[in-house]
């Protein structure tokens, strides 16, 4: 017993390392934010009870399995934490939220357009008030700060509170957080219709021996994006798009196809001349995700191959690549320039060192671009967004943009390789706010933790899933730096071909169902989702989310690369998720990642002193060479004790009354068996 107490106290600063203090959260009051009524409450109960189907909806909820009688119920408050970078606040019953001006009861909601000054607030107040008309007595309270003080916020609500957040947050970090106890097993809703719509790779990443550790709520595809305006200035393609229908010619599907890392060096360098980069910087992952026997081996077989003779000379040629492209960057990779001292070139003197999406689109400085592939929606809204100014500019000093931009999966090794491109699916996480206790058995905060949770779970669920939070999620609005935006979408977290059962049985057909013209929730989704980012679609019709007619031919191969398109590729996923896997070991008092020797070796192997070895320098290639069986010995000597580290924090917060392990962490079947998978 007290070894295991010791355990549990060693673990609890983890999470603080990779996401780690927000200060004492208790600071920021329950103030109304934007117009409310005098009592502060929000609207009144008429317009809170509004929804004219919220009845019969109830009525028949917990018969189809879906939402739980005394979830639409419930009286609770739910406490939301999540980071918003460069902002802190605390906002009360988000769901009090109204962005129609129409509305006669606008004034009297609590929020309006310019509460919201976020994307990802945006987010989270179309779902909760899409929610609150199913659950009017639900308030959802949203908690944000900077990504570094986030370990240390959820600490200090704990020691506030007594009991963890009812739901947060957890990007990528959600294996961290089951590593020090922060979860609710999601498991226990898996008969839920809404669990069973889900993404089964989505699923996968967050279940660690039947342990259901996160919910996903976006998966964003890893890859290069390219400006197809520049492939044909330079010749490098003479024609992307067939004007008249928006498809792709025959010579652009071809580059695409053959998109390898001699094809890729060669048009930075064709594209690279005394005002125009071919490349913003070099990325690390454009080699891990192109090497079969790099992440793809590791998601697999727990190992990697990066030092034997027939690997290590494409790993050779690579890193060859990887040296020759920091000749062609906006910016330095030389000694000065490394880390987060990004050094502009001297010909972009106009360049920003943080503002690499405006580099890329807006002053068009470099053909591709790849240190933000997440920046997928971003990307769209920023033309947008310059277009319509530019549209309402009397001076004539602004230009509208004539940007054309796709996004490539990572260059393939070579003609004969496979085509992989990186995913990050981010998950929220339950609060486990029912801790077993020293004698085995279950501890709630509350009398209400328990509701609390399953109010939580739905609400992450609905928000993710149901097409009526998906409708309120594209209608909302928010102003972000002066402007008022609309709409805020994930690509789909649902399966292809998935309805639920109360949009496929007449008896039904008098629910509100924003997706009834569609064949699935998917198709539906995706064509909200083109709607708010229509960068990408290359005609000026709507996006055809069935055939793919007029849709960036590279973005099409990327969501290939996730949902398996019929008639475009393989039939499983070929979108890895190397940021789910355990990858923490014990370092002294605190972890260490296993593969940091290989992810930071740009500078990692440079002589202190001159500095040579640095990406870009003569010796780069030679040493990262040198390093190599070292490297892969590493990872390879503990990636079975990251999974084993993982074990044991499971093993010190989840057991039953005789301190048996509830889940065998160790058993990764949960992970590999789901519909796509070639490892099933």
């Amino acid at each position: 017993m007290k070894n295991k107490n010791m355990l549990k106290l060693a673990l609890l600063p983890l999470l603080a390392i990779t996401i780690a203090g927000c200060g004492d959260n208790t600071s920021n009051s329950d103030k109304p934010v934007g117009p409310s009524t005098p009592s502060g409450e929000g609207p009144t109960e008429e317009v809170s009870s509004s929804y004219e189907d919220k009845m019969s909806w109830s009525q028949i909820s917990e018969e189809l399995n879906l939402i739980p009688q005394e979830v639409l119920d419930a009286q609770v408050e739910i406490d939301f934490l999540v980071y918003i970078e460069g902002q802190r606040d605390r906002l009360p019953d988000i769901g009090n939220y109204c962005w129609d001006k129409t509305d006669p009861q606008y004034s009297a909601y609590r929020y309006h357009p310019e509460d919201v000054t976020s994307l990802e607030m945006a987010r989270y107040f179309g779902a909760a008030q899409a929610f609150k008309k199913l659950a009017p007595g639900v308030k959802i309270n949203l908690q944000f700060c900077s990504i570094a003080d986030y370990g240390s916020m959820i600490q200090d609500y704990r020691d506030a509170k007594g009991h963890l957040p009812q739901l947060m947050w957890g990007t990528d970090h959600v294996v961290e957080m089951l590593g020090v106890g922060y979860n609710h097993d999601l498991s226990v809703y898996a008969g839920s219709e809404y669990y069973q719509q889900y993404n089964e790779y989505f699923m996968s990443r967050f279940n660690f021996g039947g342990f259901q550790a996160g919910i996903p709520i976006s998966g964003e595809p890893w890859g290069v994006f390219v400006n197809l305006n520049s492939l044909e200035d330079f010749d490098i393609v003479t024609d992307v798009i067939d004007n008249d229908l928006g498809e792709p010619t025959d010579e652009y599907k071809e580059w695409v196809d053959n998109f390898t890392w001699d094809n890729f060096v060669d048009a930075v360098k064709k594209s690279t001349n005394e005002t125009h980069a071919g490349l913003s910087r070099v990325a690390e992952f454009f080699t891990s995700y192109s090497v079969q026997s790099i992440n793809e081996q590791f998601i697999r077989e727990g190992s990697v191959d990066i030092s034997s003779p027939e690997v290590q000379e494409t790993i050779k040629k690579l890193l060859e690549y990887e040296n020759e492209l920091s000749q062609y960057c906006v910016y330095k990779h030389d000694a000065e320039s490394f880390g987060g001292n990004l050094i502009k070139k001297d010909y972009f003197t106009n360049a920003a060192g943080w503002a690499g999406v405006q580099n890329f689109v807006a002053d068009e400085y470099c053909t591709f671009y790849g240190e933000a592939p997440w920046a997928l929606p971003t990307i769209s809204q920023y033309v947008t967004s310059h277009n319509e100014k530019a549209a309402a500019d009397t001076t004539g000093t602004m230009k509208p943009l004539d940007t054309k931009v796709d996004f490539l999966p990572y260059p393939k090794v070579d003609e004969d390789s496979q085509a992989y491109t990186g995913i990050a699916v981010e998950g929220l996480t339950v609060g486990n706010l029912c801790p077993v206790g020293e004698d085995g058995r279950k501890h709630c905060a509350t009398a209400t933790s328990e509701l609390e949770m399953d109010v939580a779970a739905y609400f992450a669920m609905f928000m993710g899933l149901d097409p009526r939070a998906i409708q309120s999620r594209y209608e909302v609005q928010y102003v972000f730096d002066g402007r008022t935006y609309i709409g805020d979408l994930a690509l789909p977290l649902t399966k292809r071909g998935k309805k639920f059962s109360w949009q496929e049985d007449d008896e039904y057909a008098h629910i509100e169902d924003p997706a009834e013209n569609f064949d699935d929730n998917w198709q539906y989704q995706m064509s909200l989702w083109f709607d708010v980012y229509d960068l990408y679609v290359t005609n000026d019709q709507p996006a055809d989310v069935e055939n793919f007619t007029n849709i960036t031919y590279g973005l099409v191969q990327m969501l290939d690369s996730i949902y398996m398109l019929d008639g475009y590729g393989d039939d499983y996923v070929t979108c890895l998720n190397y940021w789910n896997e355990p990858v923490n070991i014990p370092d002294g008092d605190g972890v260490k990642d296993i593969f940091d020797q290989w992810q930071t070796r740009f500078t990692a192997y440079r002589n202190e002193e001159t500095n040579d070895g640095v990406l870009g320098t003569a010796s780069y290639v030679s040493n990262v060479l040198a390093q190599l069986a070292t490297i892969e010995e590493d990872i390879n000597s503990t990636s079975e004790t990251a999974w084993e580290f993982l074990q044991e924090c499971v093993d010190s917060y989840y057991y039953d009354e005789n301190f048996e392990s509830l889940y065998n962490v160790l058993d990764r079947t949960s992970r590999n068996d789901y519909e796509g998978s070639y490892l099933n």
